[in-house]
């Protein structure tokens, strides 16, 4: 009975260090705009993840500043994170970001916005298919065109641009090219119109894009998300059109309840939801997957969108509005 005890014993001291060490993993988030819902929900996935993994979660909001970005990274790695998922202010980091994660020996995986090391090599992925979303943007935008009946000739289109971000490029070009494919409407009534991918700024560019373009009537616009559509269309009220002389289709579902909450029609008709929670989760999972299993890192992992608009939001408006 003394040697089963024993055993047992020795048995748990062996399986000791590998319970401190399930419990000793650190996993880093970085993201760009903490304060915008999106990142607050994805954040929120990244933690529930990390709990449910038994690892340690620190995040770090940097604010589109490419210089606290680096200086987060430094600093998780010296407090000894064990992976690092990182959603970039600007994606000509990609090289210096990975040269980093690669140095310190610590597997690292960019969410939402694309990026490459310094061989032009990408580093593992986790987000959308930023062309085939916009062609989903486009799609919509030339049924509700169609179905609205206006004249071609009255029609401008606008496409609001985030030029830093190759996402939302990408974006935009898939839904030029999914409208223009499945409409009578032709790339020379496009306006293009760079922002800054916040609100404040998209309503700014639409304003300026309306008063120097009389001769529309009416406007189709798309952007890499949901602050430069919702922009576009507030751009529209405050200029005094009526909300069915726009379309506007948004892209991740983070100002859907601002729009549609209060049951009023706009230019804003619809929005491509991604629960960005799930890219925090799918993030934190396959690092987790990666530093327990040594499990290779997917190149990519990709979420799929679900169409919302007035006529449907009340069957999301509980995950949207809390």
């Amino acid at each position: 009975m003394k040697k089963l005890t024993s055993a047992a014993s020795a048995i748990g001291a062996l399986l000791l260090p590998l319970a401190a060490q399930a419990q000793d993993l650190k996993i880093g988030y970085i993201n760009k705009m903490g304060d915008h819902p999106w990142f607050v929900a994805e954040v929120a996935g990244a933690s529930e993840a990390a709990k449910a993994g038994g690892a340690e979660f620190v995040s770090q909001d940097v604010q589109f500043n490419a210089d606290l970005a680096i200086t987060t990274l430094d600093t998780m790695i010296g407090d000894g994170v064990d992976g690092i998922a990182i959603v970039v202010p600007d994606r000509a980091l990609g090289p210096v970001v990975a040269a980093r994660a690669a140095q310190a020996g610590i597997p690292l995986v960019a969410v939402d916005d694309d990026i490459q090391d310094e061989n032009g090599n990408p580093v593992p992925y986790v987000g959308l298919n930023a062309f085939a979303i916009g062609e989903s943007v486009g799609a919509e935008l030339a049924n509700f065109y169609k179905a609205a009946g206006w004249d071609k000739s009255s029609v401008g289109i606008v496409s609001i641009e985030d030029r830093k971000a190759d996402t939302c490029m990408q974006r935009n070009g898939g839904a030029e090219k999914a409208l223009l494919e499945n409409s009578d409407l032709t790339e020379d009534q496009i306006v293009r119109a760079a922002y800054d991918n916040t609100m404040v700024n998209a309503i700014d560019v639409m304003t300026t894009t309306l008063t120097a373009n009389p001769q529309y009537e009416n406007w189709i616009f798309y952007a890499c998300n949901d602050d430069g559509v919702l922009g576009a269309a507030r751009a529209m009220e405050n200029s005094s059109y009526p909300a069915d002389a726009g379309i506007g289709i948004g892209i991740d579902g983070s100002r859907a309840c601002d729009a549609f909450g209060n049951g009023r029609a706009s230019a804003y008709k619809g929005t491509m939801w991604l629960n960005s929670a799930n890219h925090g989760r799918d993030a934190v999972n396959i690092l987790l997957a990666a530093i327990k299993d040594g499990t290779e890192l997917p190149k990519e992992t990709f979420s799929d969108p679900e169409f919302i608009t007035m006529d449907n939001f009340g069957g999301y408006q509980a995950q949207l509005c809390n």
